[in-house]
C-alpha cells in the first residue's frame, strides 16, 4: 500500500509548484468525497518506493471558517498521511508559522517544514538558520526554491526517510499566559472521560473550544452533553470577560508573540528592509484610477494575445476537419452513414474542436496572470468597484475563475465564508462569459468583423461583466439582502511563472473542453443532425429542427434572429459550444453563414449566446451547491434579461443604421 504525502500550507506559497515537481505528469484532480472542492492527487516515485502526494487546499489556519479550511483540517486531524509537509514562504515567516504551530497543537509528529522561495528571502536580506530553526520548531526544515527546482531533491530524501520512520520529530508547541494555559487544562481535564481521547488531541479541543470553533463545538456535543458543553462555555464567557478581549483573538495574539520569539533564534536581518520593487508596482497596479486602466488594458492585451495567435491555428484545425470529410464521403457507400459521419459527427464535432487553440491559450494567459501575481491585484481593484454593487472582493477569484468554466466557477464560491456572499456570486456567475462561449463569440467576431475582432470580442465581455455587476446589485437589494463581510486578500511577491508549470496547469484545464467534444458535443451534434436531416431535409420546411425553430422564431425575430439562430440557442443549453456545431450542420460549413446573416445579427448572436440560458451542466452545479429553486431563479432571470438586452441592441443597431 502506498504512503500518503500530505502537502500543507497558506494560499500563494508556491505549494502547487512543489506538488509539480514532485509529482511530475502523474497527476489527477478530482473532488474531495461530498464537497465540490478541488482534490489534486499524484504520485512520487522515489528510491523504488512510490507515494501519493496530496496537496490540500490553502489556508491560513485550522479553525473551520470555509469547506476549504475544513477538509484541509479534516484529513490532518484523521492523520491521514504518513508525512505532511508544511511549505512556508521565506518573505513572509510569521504569517506561515501560524498555521505550522496549529499543525504542530494537532499533536502529529510527522511534520517536515520546507521554506519555499529563499531565494526572494535572500535577496531582501532575509538570514535564516536552518540548523537553528530545525532545533527551535522540534521537525525536520528544507530549503526550497521551487521555481529553480533548488531542494526538491533533499525534500524528497527527508519525505522517504519520515514516511520509513528513519527521522524523528519532537515538536514544539505553542504557550500561552498562565491563565489561559489553566482553562486549556480545565477544558482538558473534563474531556478525557469521553471517547474523545482516543480519536483527537484533547490539549487542541480545548484550545478551539476557547476560540468557539463551531464544527469542534458540535463534536463536543455530541459526546459531551448540551449541560456540560454550556458549563464550558459559560466559564469562557467569564474569562473573556476578564480579559475584555474575545479568546480567539487572545489565542491568536499569544500565539503569534510565542512565535515572535522563536524566530529570533533562528531569522537575521542582514539589512533594514526598504521598499521592494514589487511594493513601487503595486502602487499603480493597485491604485484606484491607474489599476483599473491598467486592468483593462491587461484584459484587451490577452484576448488580443488570444486571436492573434489562436485563429491561424483554428483555421487550420477547421479546414482539416473539412478535409478529412472530403476524403472520408466517397468511401462510405450507405448514404445516411456516410452524412451523419461527415455531416453530422465531422461537422458538428469539428467544428468545436477546432476552437481549441483559442481555449487553450486563454487558459495560458490567465494562468500567467495568475502565477505572476497579477490576479491578486486586480481583485483588489475590482472590490472598490464590486462593494458598490453588492458584492464582497472575495467574490472576485471565482468570476475570474468562470472566464475557464462556469462549473469550477460556481463550485469555488464555497470558498466564501459568508452564505449571503457565495449565494450572490453563485447567481451572477453564469453571466461571466466562459471558455465555450468564447469559441462562439470568436467565431462571429472573426467572420463578421476581422479588423476589429479583439475589440468585439473585449466589448461583449465587458457587457457581460456590466450586466454581471448590475444583477449582483438588484439580487442584493431585493432577493438577497444581508452586510458584506470583510475583504482580506494577501498580495504575493510578482514572480517569474515556470513554464512547465504553465503548459500543464493550462492542459489540466482546457483538456475538459476535449472530453466534452467527445461526448456531450457528439451527442448532440447526432442530434442535432438527425432533427435537421429527418422526416425532411432542413430548408424544406419538414425537418423537426426546422419546426421546432418556427416556432420560437417570432421570439428570436424581436432580436432580428431567425429561426436557424432559434434552433442553434435551444441545443446551445446542452453546450454553448453547440450553437457553432448547429450552424456547422445546418449550413453545411460555418463559412456559409457570412453570405447570410448581418454584422449587427452576429453581434446579437454573440451577446445574446453569452447572456442566456447557462448550459446544462452549470444548472446542475447550482443546484448542487444550493437548490432548485435558486437554478431556477438563474435560468429565468438570464432568460429574461438576455431576451431584454437583445431586443434593445438590435433595434439601437437599426436606428443606427447598422
Amino acid at each position: 500500500m502506498m504512503k500518503i504525502v500530505a502537502l500543507a500550507g497558506n494560499p500563494n506559497v508556491g505549494k502547487t509548484t512543489i506538488f509539480n515537481s514532485l509529482t511530475g505528469m502523474r497527476q489527477h484532480v478530482g473532488n474531495w468525497p461530498g464537497v465540490t472542492v478541488e482534490k489534486k492527487e499524484g504520485i512520487l516515485e522515489y528510491r523504488g518506493q512510490r507515494f501519493l502526494v496530496v496537496d490540500l487546499p490553502g489556508t491560513y489556519s485550522l479553525t473551520a471558517h470555509s469547506v476549504d479550511e475544513l477538509v484541509a483540517r479534516d484529513f490532518l486531524l484523521k492523520r491521514s498521511a504518513d508525512v505532511v509537509v508544511h511549505v512556508l514562504d521565506a518573505t513572509a515567516l510569521m504569517r506561515n508559522l501560524f498555521l505550522t504551530m496549529e499543525i504542530l497543537e494537532i499533536g502529529l509528529d510527522n511534520v517536515i517544514v520546507a521554506i519555499n522561495k529563499i531565494d526572494l528571502a535572500e535577496k531582501r536580506g532575509i538570514e535564516i538558520n536552518v540548523k537553528k530553526m530545525e532545533e527551535v520548531l522540534g521537525v525536520p526544515v528544507v530549503f526550497l526554491s521551487a521555481k529553480e527546482g533548488i531542494g526538491i531533491e533533499e525534500l524528497k530524501g527527508k519525505i522517504y526517510r519520515m514516511a520509513n520512520g528513519e527521522l524523528e520529530a519532537k515538536p514544539v508547541v505553542p504557550t500561552y499566559d498562565p491563565e489561559v494555559e489553566r482553562e486549556i487544562r480545565h477544558i482538558t481535564e473534563v474531556l478525557s472521560g469521553t471517547s474523545l481521547a482516543e480519536k483527537y488531541n484533547l490539549r487542541w479541543l480545548a484550545i478551539k473550544l476557547l476560540q468557539r470553533d463551531e464544527e469542534v463545538i458540535k463534536l463536543v456535543l455530541r459526546h459531551l452533553g448540551s449541560e456540560k458543553l454550556d458549563e464550558i462555555m459559560t466559564h469562557i464567557s467569564e474569562v473573556e470577560e476578564r480579559y475584555k478581549r474575545a479568546m480567539d483573538l487572545i489565542i491568536a495574539s499569544q500565539k503569534y508573540e510565542f512565535i515572535d520569539g522563536l524566530m529570533h533564534n533562528f531569522v537575521r536581518y542582514s539589512h533594514e528592509q526598504s521598499e521592494t520593487f514589487s511594493d513601487q508596482l503595486d502602487r499603480v497596479l493597485t491604485h484606484p484610477i491607474y489599476g483599473l486602466i491598467a486592468l483593462f488594458g491587461v484584459f484587451y492585451l490577452m484576448f488580443k494575445f488570444v486571436f492573434a495567435f489562436g485563429m491561424p491555428l483554428q483555421g487550420l484545425l477547421e479546414e482539416s476537419f473539412s478535409s478529412f470529410g472530403v476524403w472520408l464521403a466517397p468511401h462510405i457507400a450507405n448514404e445516411t452513414l456516410r452524412a451523419l459521419l461527415v455531416d453530422g459527427v465531422i461537422a458538428g464535432v469539428g467544428s468545436v474542436l477546432s476552437f481549441f487553440p483559442l481555449v487553450f491559450l486563454l487558459f495560458l494567459a490567465m494562468s500567467l496572470l495568475e502565477d505572476i501575481g497579477y490576479m491578486a491585484r486586480a481583485a483588489v481593484v475590482m472590490e472598490r468597484i464590486m462593494r458598490k454593487f453588492g458584492l464582497s472582493g472575495k467574490s472576485f477569484i471565482p468570476l475570474v475563475l468562470a472566464f475557464g468554466c462556469n462549473v469550477p466557477a460556481v463550485m469555488a464560491t464555497r470558498t466564501l465564508d459568508d452564505e449571503r456572499d457565495r449565494l450572490l456570486t453563485m447567481l451572477v456567475n453564469p453571466l461571466i462569459p466562459c471558455s465555450a462561449r468564447l469559441s462562439v463569440i470568436s467565431f462571429l467576431a472573426g467572420a463578421f468583423f476581422a479588423e476589429r475582432q479583439a475589440l468585439v470580442a473585449v466589448s461583449i465581455y465587458a457587457t457581460s461583466i456590466l450586466l454581471a455587476l448590475l444583477m449582483a446589485w438588484v439580487i442584493s437589494r431585493f432577493v438577497i439582502k444581508g452586510e458584506e463581510s470583510p475583504f482580506i486578500i494577501e498580495l504575493p511577491e510578482y514572480l517569474v511563472p515556470s513554464w512547465k508549470t504553465l503548459l500543464l496547469h493550462s492542459w489540466e484545464r482546457s483538456k475538459e473542453f476535449i472530453k466534452k467534444a467527445g461526448t456531450i458535443i457528439l451527442l448532440g451534434s447526432i442530434a442535432i443532425w438527425y432533427l435537421s436531416t429527418y422526416p425532411a431535409p432542413i430548408g424544406t420546411g419538414g425537418s423537426y429542427a426546422e419546426r421546432l425553430g418556427r416556432f420560437f422564431e417570432p421570439y428570436t425575430r424581436l432580436m432580428g434572429l431567425d429561426w436557424k439562430a432559434a434552433v442553434s440557442l435551444l441545443f446551445g443549453i446542452i453546450a454553448k459550444e453547440n450553437v457553432i456545431s448547429t450552424y456547422g450542420i445546418i449550413y453545411g460549413s460555418e463559412e456559409a453563414i457570412v453570405g447570410i446573416m448581418r454584422p449587427l445579427q452576429a453581434y446579437v448572436l454573440a451577446l445574446v449566446t453569452t447572456l442566456y440560458v447557462p448550459c446544462i451542466a452549470t444548472i446542475g452545479a447550482i443546484r448542487a451547491e444550493s437548490s432548485w429553486k435558486w437554478a431556477a431563479f438563474t435560468v429565468f432571470y438570464m432568460i429574461a434579461l438576455a431576451s431584454f438586452v437583445g431586443i434593445v441592441v438590435w433595434h439601437i443597431g437599426i436606428v443606427l443604421g447598422f
